[in-house]
């Protein structure tokens, strides 16, 4: 596959403006070195979320212990800190300091508080990487690991969030890279690490086994991996999420560090309250057993991913799940779509930064660095808190971007499932692709 395939024009040119970077090593690893250097830069100066800091408050002196793997190692690393620099600081303290007023030392633990993420972000950018190199070429590979890697959306979901879902989206794709190589064992170590840290991978179980029962160079054994990894990986998810002293909160309300299944399982549960999202996700297994039948991995599980987000709560992360997958889409697979996947992230943003009051954080600031709260306020904070506050934001515009970008996820998704379908049903829906050859 070339890197100048029929595009729209917009596109194209991005892809031609893009070609120093993937036909040229050094320029490539120049423009990957750089953005490192941006994101470590980011991670040390912009203010803490508020997920991050519910995640370091619980260091403070008088509140229970952490709960789960994440959250573990987050605090680990603040008390590191705290006692290599005879610090008193809270994490609440760290947390509201203005990223205009904080001092080195505070700045230093934002870097490594976020260290983790951004490792597993470079991780992922690795593995398309690799991924890609095998599947296509070289050049095609520098394009995926830079098309991850370099989008904005990726800097304020992973690093600055600092949130353990790039965590599991990495053994996620781990275990997808060693199912396409064929090595079973690992992929099933990576797929139960996935679950035990976020449970959403879970969900992949079906379509995972599916897949496994038609290639024919997968026998039982990969099977029974399979399925024996995801019940470890769900039981290391239940043996920290119950010890936590908050089970039902955990399944029931929104945490950094957990997954509520509140959307399959109502509050007063009955035969009469089956949530959409556990309809289309059934209704999809079975599609997925009778009609999928490709080659590539990603077109199995990527609907799974999309249909979870279109019907779920639009918490921001959630979209990094599908993220690295949808990456492989788009340069392996089919260029075109990626109008649809600009206009995804494109509404997600949108969406989040007007839900969230202008992404504001515990410091009064946005993570976009400009002040949200206080006295004195430059005219254009002033101006945007009005807009974000107004009847019109609340019930005209948010709803619009919201509905808008349901209807672009689910879209996406079945673009990916219209390509299971035999070709004489295709033809009869319209595509063209179909009718011309």
């Amino acid at each position: 596959m070339g890197l100048k395939p029929q595009l729209p024009m917009l596109i194209h040119r991005i892809v031609n403006g893009a070609g120093i970077f993937v036909n040229r090593r050094g320029a490539f690893l120049f423009l990957m070195g750089a953005a490192v250097v941006t994101k470590l830069i980011a991670s040390a100066v912009f203010p803490a979320s508020n997920d991050l800091s519910d995640i370091v408050a619980f260091a403070g002196p008088g509140n229970p212990a952490p709960f789960g793997p994440w959250m573990t190692l987050e605090v680990g690393i603040f008390n590191m800190w705290r006692s290599s620099t005879s610090s008193t600081i809270t994490g609440v303290d760290w947390s509201m300091t203005p990223p205009a007023t904080m001092p080195f030392n505070l700045a230093l633990l934002s870097l490594i508080l976020r260290v983790p993420a951004f490792s597993f972000d470079l991780g992922i950018a690795i593995v398309l990487y690799f991924m890609v190199a095998k599947l296509a070429s070289v050049n095609e590979a520098r394009f995926a690991a830079l098309l991850w890697f370099l989008n904005p959306y990726t800097i304020f979901t992973i690093e600055l969030l600092g949130v353990p879902d790039v965590a599991a989206a990495f053994f996620t794709l781990c275990t997808v890279a060693c199912l396409a190589n064929k090595r079973t064992f690992l992929a099933a170590l990576f797929y139960a690490f996935g679950i035990a840290l976020k449970l959403y991978p879970i969900l992949l179980l079906p379509p995972l086994l599916i897949y496994l029962s038609k290639r024919i160079e997968f026998g039982n054994r990969a099977k029974g991996l399979m399925a024996l990894a995801g019940l470890a990986g769900l039981a290391g998810y239940i043996s920290w999420v119950f010890p936590g002293g908050a089970a039902n909160l955990l399944l029931y309300e929104y945490s950094p560090v957990t997954q509520p299944l509140s959307l399959y399982i109502p509050y007063q549960p009955s035969f009469a309250r089956v949530s959409a999202a556990t309809i289309f996700l059934v209704l999809l297994y079975f599609a997925t057993w009778y009609f999928a039948n490709s080659p590539n991995i990603t077109d199995w599980i990527l609907p799974v991913l999309l249909i979870y987000f279109t019907f779920s709560y639009l918490y921001p992360q959630y979209l990094i799940w599908a993220l690295p997958f949808l990456t492989l889409d788009i340069v392996v697979l089919k260029r075109s779509r990626a109008l649809l996947l600009t206009a995804l992230l494109s509404c997600v943003f949108l969406y989040w930064f007007i839900s969230s009051a202008g992404l504001s954080t515990p410091s009064g600031y946005s993570l976009l660095m400009f002040p949200l709260t206080g006295h004195n306020l430059p005219q254009y904070s002033r101006a945007l808190t009005s807009f974000l506050t107004s009847t019109l934001t609340g019930f005209l515009i948010l709803p619009i971007i919201q509905s808008t970008l349901y209807a672009v996820s689910f879209v996406y998704a079945l673009e990916i499932i219209r390509g299971w379908l035999p070709a004489s049903v295709k033809a009869a829906l319209g595509d063209q692709s179909v009718r011309t050859k």
